[in-house]
């Protein structure tokens, strides 16, 4: 019957319940004498954590204020347990305990939710994709370029009648647009043109008393800062106080925001922020992104996350220009895509946007509709200077000043038309501007004349006119609109792709740049990593060290933590919109390459002094024993594996080669090598590792101290490593390139890893099993039959057959297979053709189609480069097959205990392997794919546009109303076109849905995808997981492609004036996973949001982060190894949830000395979604790795530290967080997060434990 009553949830029966429970309470307090009270679980009696504190260290922290808090929090109990709904963040009771009893007691938060969640997607007004898809996409006025016809001039003329509307307001916005490297680099920019600009506002802003102002580039502003005279510093914190200079966005650089992983984008967003806080002492409010090639929806996200009040974006698709005006909504509060069942409507995430009406940011594009009259009120004039403006415009005169202002006033009331509000935001700049003395003087003063003589008669003009700010236009906005009815619009979805149209008169899609320079992209993501991996272990070694009173291990870290900072403000720089994107010079991209490079080295010598610290028994007495198992020569080289040094041996052994019998020559029997595991990850992991050694007869031991039964070993193949012509048997010349090496190989196993932790492996001599662990090579001619010319005559004895049995290949079809599928692969090309997946009972199920296939789009010139892909329309068939130049192909079967794969070889252009595993865990779900790309030097392949494709037989058809506007065209369901639809990740962050816009090509249908998409149909799911930043798209039904690298010979005249033949060899690593989806999917109302399964996410989470390896050199020394501990756990108290991803751990700085770390860290947590009813089959669950839970955060212990306080704070970590928290949360374990949510919390450590 009680469940019943529960059941019906009467309201009687709550309240009845919550009496019940207030009464149990007050007598549980009085017999107990308890003055703390006690955190409520979900039946009302007291939970575990009166037994014990979730973080040892807080026992004696607590809330201060003596007995009036504690009847304060009492009350705030009560209300809680009558109110179990509503409840915010429990707190916990703070009674010592010890150490053992802690570990056993779960602390449960009854918010989390349940561990399985539906996602749905939010309500809004407007969403992107169903409006994008009915626009007109060659519409009239293309040509004129100007969407402004008749129909808004009959209703601008009416609006002028119409005695309701408020009157015009219109806000000047002074602004400069500094790229932080383009056609320059980012000093040289600091040097020509930032610096002059930010001296002459604080001079000329003293003379100019009512001027505004914003800047938004950290980077540049820090420059300026540290060589500015203190007299300008003041002078600038005063025009900031004083809010005629504000502060847009506040990142470090303007990110770019298709391709930027969120953990750089937040990162950069973060370190301008704290360094505005320290050292201006002032928060953005107002977001200014202007010149991102297409706006995503996770910088709205950030932004809101961050208290922002609204933000400003510019550059989205011509057509949206045109419905945004048609429909006055450009101004719209932008919303998250998801939201969870229970929140029926939450502000969460939300953030007021305003879309610029016009093309482009600079005066002519900007101040009204017609360009051609704005160019009259661009004042700057430079002698030597000649420009479309300078010849055009007037200066403001007493006799010309009432015609002018007429004029200009037309088209500023133009713009205020196309919004409801009546006021205009109008921007005046353009880049780089203001950075002459005179031209200060130009514009202020003509547009001074023009806003005083307007005011002068302002009953006649009926408008007010003033030099303002962002936040000025946002305070004027929703002022008004506050009585306004409807409000806002609510908006979902973003604005990939961007096309122009003001340039030549027909559309240009900017796809090109998802994908321009990926071995830059690739050392973005290298950077990221290693910047990760480092703060997290900084973070706990540099606080062991000040609470153990370490004093050297101190100033050390003191002293590197500067490498830190400059690593960070790397990482932020490459995040701008014309580094990340491949869209700078030349030479501009090699100079950031070299800071990101410098960065990389510096994080991983960074992580070596730390994890030396954590890895020793008490006091640290070793040093500079660590050493990471790559190098890396230069930045534009890729890192290289280098073979673990085995010590006790004779030191002249290494260079020996194995013998006939397999045996590394005289390597002694003791000799043992020794290497530490890093995951940075806070969830256990499975990981196949390889790792190079010198002789092929060795087993490993794992932390601790069991041989592991699997282990492979692989030959290493001079195929890409050309540069490694003295490690085997290579000459050059095709048949060289493609020899084992003798004196290299590769052991792969499997490791089991902690939760963040250093796990110390070791590698040791094995004479007698070594063998049933070789791998078995298949391939036509890599066996004894060559001629011995090849070799150098001291090497045919040691053939590397004499250690890898290689046979020749077997006619017909390839089959790999393991015990959850068989895959097969074409016998001529070597590429995969079908995937076939095993039942429960190892029954084979139907083979799914899955061709793997690269060809590439030939570019079309001049429309084709940098920025803008467009394919060719001068060819018949738009794409070029690639391979056919190469004749010299090889393929090569590989297989062994732990894996087996295919490996195809096209010359020296690409390398593309598909291996499978046999671990018996999860992993054997997934297929991995490597490509090596190297497009030679020019002019080979040039006006190539090279991707992967999938050919699935996966139905991805789009629903059916989405693809029709009914009004224009009658239904026939023959004539419906099949429209595939796919789903891409924006910046590693969220999904969006993407269905093919037939009217536009294959350009405006690529999307950015930072780290993957998937298709999918009512029966299965492809998921294809990539490393870095790319293009992607799905232009057929049952296709999937990702685009790998472009040469295009020409500019596409987007002004970078050059084209991009700079490629190099590169590494593209994807994970592939074919998953079910729960039977008969119908279309749910509300529509879910889809997101990856579990499986994809952890997959997804370690493709981005991978374990760090690293060789312990000198061994030799025997207290070295009595000193190091096998196994260190940084999270001893157990994992953090399944889906809560530790995104950073990153200490902040002294606010009084700023390049010292203080004792605080920003922790910052997402809470990944994924959807549980997707997986690989229930035999390869992730339940013995990471078992579900809907405990929340439980028992989170860091190391062995202790915490002083925890503040909830804004994303970036400058305000304390209200919405949440009353105050200073007590532990760890009471932070709820929602899915998909990011959070920031301050940590403070104590000094001493």
């Amino acid at each position: 019957m009680s469940f019943k009553l529960f059941r019906r949830g009467s309201a009687r029966c709550i309240g009845l319940l919550s009496a019940f429970v207030t009464i149990l309470l007050c007598l549980y307090y009085i017999s107990i004498g308890q003055p703390n009270p006690t955190p409520i679980s979900e039946t009302g009696a007291p939970s575990a954590a009166l037994r014990g504190s979730p973080l040892s260290g807080l026992t004696g922290f607590s809330v201060d204020g003596g007995s009036s808090s504690i009847i304060h929090q009492q009350k705030q109990q009560l209300v809680i347990a009558s109110n179990q709904k509503k409840s915010s963040e429990t707190k916990s009771a703070q009674t010592s305990v010890s150490p053992e009893e802690q570990s056993e007691e779960q602390y449960t938060n009854s918010n989390w939710g349940d561990k399985c969640y539906e996602l749905i997607q939010s309500n809004t007004n407007i969403t992107a994709s169903e409006e994008h898809s009915k626009f007109d996409f060659q519409p009239e006025w293309m040509r004129s370029k100007e969407y402004w016809d008749r129909g808004f001039e009959e209703r601008f003329d009416a609006q002028k009648k119409d005695k309701q509307r408020p009157p015009l307001k219109i806000i000047v916005v002074p602004h400069s647009h500094n790229d932080p490297g383009w056609l320059k680099t980012f000093t040289n920019y600091f040097q020509s043109d930032s610096r002059q600009i930010l001296n002459l506002l604080v001079t000329k802003m003293q003379e100019y008393t009512d001027m505004t102002f914003i800047w938004s580039e950290i980077s540049f502003l820090q420059l300026w800062w540290d060589q500015a005279h203190p007299t300008k510093q003041r002078a600038l914190k005063r025009l900031i106080d004083a809010g005629r200079i504000e502060i847009t966005t506040g990142g470090w650089v303007m990110t770019d925001e298709a391709n930027v992983h969120i953990y750089p984008m937040l990162d950069q967003l973060i370190e301008g922020h704290q360094w505005l806080k320290n050292n201006l002492n002032v928060t953005p409010k107002v977001g200014w992104s202007i010149d991102p090639f297409g706006h995503g929806s996770t910088v709205p996200y950030l932004l809101s996350g961050a208290n922002f009040e609204g933000t400003i974006i510019q550059r989205i698709h011509y057509a949206w220009k045109q419905w945004f005006a048609r429909q006055q909504s450009g101004d719209f509060i932008w919303k998250p895509y998801w939201r969870s069942r229970k929140d029926k409507d939450s502000e969460a995430g939300s953030l007021l946007t305003h879309n610029m009406p016009f093309d482009i940011y600079s005066i002519k594009g900007s101040c009204g509709p017609h360009p051609f009259i704005c160019l009259n009120f661009d004042f700057r004039k430079i002698p030597g200077e000649y420009t479309e403006y300078s010849v055009k415009a007037q200066f403001i005169t007493d006799d010309n000043l009432e015609s002018k202002a007429q004029l200009l006033l037309e088209q500023y009331a133009r713009t205020a038309s196309l919004f409801p509000h009546n006021v205009a935001l109008i921007p005046v700049g353009d880049d780089f501007r203001y950075n002459k003395d005179r031209e200060v003087d130009q514009q202020y003063q003509n547009y001074k004349k023009l806003i005083d003589h307007i005011m002068a008669n302002r009953r006649l003009y009926n408008a007010d006119i003033r030099f303002g700010t962002p936040s000025d236009y946002f305070e004027a906005i929703k002022e008004r609109m506050k009585d306004h009815t409807p409000g806002f619009p609510t908006f979902k979805g973003d604005f990939f792709v961007y096309s122009d149209i003001f340039s030549e008169g027909r559309p240009a899609y900017w796809s090109g740049y998802f994908t321009t320079r990926p071995f830059y992209k690739l050392l973005s993501s290298e950077l990221e990593h290693q910047l990760r991996s480092a703060e997290i272990v900084f973070t706990l070694a540099y606080n062991t060290a000040r609470q153990a009173k370490r004093e050297n291990a101190i100033k050390i870290y003191e002293k590197n933590y500067e490498l830190i900072i400059n690593a960070r403000r790397n990482l932020g720089l490459f995040q701008h919109h014309d580094a990340i994107t491949g869209t700078s010079k030349a030479a501009v991209m090699r100079d950031y390459a070299m800071r990101l490079f410098e960065s990389t080295q510096n994080m991983v010598k960074m992580q070596e002094s730390c994890l030396e610290l954590l890895l020793q028994k008490g006091q640290p007495r070793h040093h500079g024993f660590l050493l990471s198992e790559f190098e890396r020569d230069n930045f534009n080289k890729l890192p290289r594996k280098m073979p673990i040094q085995m010590a006790n041996g004779d030191e002249s052994t290494p260079t020996v080669p194995a013998g006939e019998g397999g045996a590394g020559g005289s390597s002694s029997s003791g000799s043992v090598g020794s290497f530490v595991l890093y995951n940075s990850l806070a969830q256990k992991r499975l990981e196949v590792v390889t790792l190079r050694v010198q002789h092929p007869n060795v087993k490993i031991v794992n932390d601790k101290g069991v041989e592991l039964n699997h282990i492979q070993i692989n030959p290493v193949w001079n195929i890409t490593d050309t540069y490694e012509q003295g490690l085997g048997t290579s000459v050059s010349g095709t048949v060289g390139r493609i020899r084992t090496s003798t004196r290299q190989f590769e052991v792969m196993f499997v490791a089991e890893l902690e939760p963040l932790s250093l796990s110390t492996y070791r590698v040791q001599v094995d004479e007698v099993n070594f063998k049933r662990n070789i791998a078995t090579i298949y391939c036509d001619d890599c066996t004894e039959s060559q001629p011995a010319s090849v070799s150098p005559p001291e090497e045919i004895e040691s053939s590397p057959t004499s250690v890898f049995e290689a046979r020749g290949k077997p006619a017909g079809d390839i089959q790999l297979e393991n015990p959850h599928m068989r895959l097969l692969f074409d016998e001529k090309s070597g590429f995969l053709k079908t995937i076939t997946r095993k039942n429960q009972k190892k029954e084979l199920l139907k083979p799914l189609q899955c061709n793997i296939k690269f060809a590439a789009y030939r570019s079309a010139q001049f429309h084709s480069g940098a920025y803008l892909f467009k394919t060719d329309p001068e060819q018949s068939e738009a794409e070029k097959e690639v391979l056919e130049g190469y004749t010299d192909m090889r393929i090569i079967i590989t297989s062994g205990p732990i894996a087996s794969d295919v490996t195809v070889i096209y010359g020296p252009f690409l390398a593309h392997t598909v291996r499978i595993f046999n671990t018996r865990t999860h992993l054997d779900a997934a297929i991995y794919v490597e490509n090596d790309i190297d497009f030679e030097p020019p002019p080979k392949n040039r006006e190539t546009e090279l991707f992967m494709r999938f050919v699935t037989n996966i139905d991805n058809i789009a629903q059916a109303p989405m693809q029709r506007d009914p009004l224009k065209e009658p239904v026939d369901a023959a004539t419906m076109p099949e429209l595939p639809v796919f789903y891409s990740d924006q910046n590693g962050f969220q999904y969006h849905e993407r269905i093919k816009v037939p009217a536009i090509g294959i350009e405006g249908n690529y999307f950015p995808i930072t780290s993957g998409a998937f298709i999918q149909d009512s029966r299965l799911r492809l998921t294809l997981l990539t490393t870095h930043a790319q293009g992607a798209a799905s232009y057929e039904p049952g296709q999937l492609e990702v685009m790998l690298d472009r040469r295009t010979l020409y500019d596409d005249y987007r002004g970078m004036g050059e084209g991009v033949v700079d490629s190099r060899l590169t590494r593209h690593k994807f994970w592939l996973l074919v998953e079910d989806l729960p039977g008969g999917q119908h279309v749910t109302q509300p529509p879910s949001y889809k997101v990856l399964s579990q499986q994809a996410q952890q997959l997804a989470n370690a493709l981005r982060y991978p374990p760090n390896l690293y060789f312990v050199s000198n061994l030799e020394q025997p207290e070295l190894a009595a000193a190091l501990l096998p196994l260190v756990r940084l999270l001893p108290k157990g994992p953090l949830p399944c889906d809560v991803h530790l995104t950073t751990l990153r200490t902040l700085s002294d606010p009084e000395l700023q390049l010292f770390p203080s004792a605080s860290a920003l922790l910052v947590l997402h809470r990944q979604g994924f959807d549980c009813s997707v997986s690989a089959g229930r035999e390869l669950s992730m339940e013995a790795i990471c078992p579900l839970s809907s405990k929340g955060l439980g028992n989170v212990q860091l190391g062995r530290l202790s915490l002083h306080t925890i503040e909830a704070t804004s994303l970036t970590g400058t305000e304390q967080k209200s919405s949440r928290e009353s105050y200073h949360i007590r532990s760890l374990a009471e932070i709820s997060l929602e899915p998909m949510e990011l959070r920031t919390f301050n940590l403070t450590f104590r000094s001493e434990v």
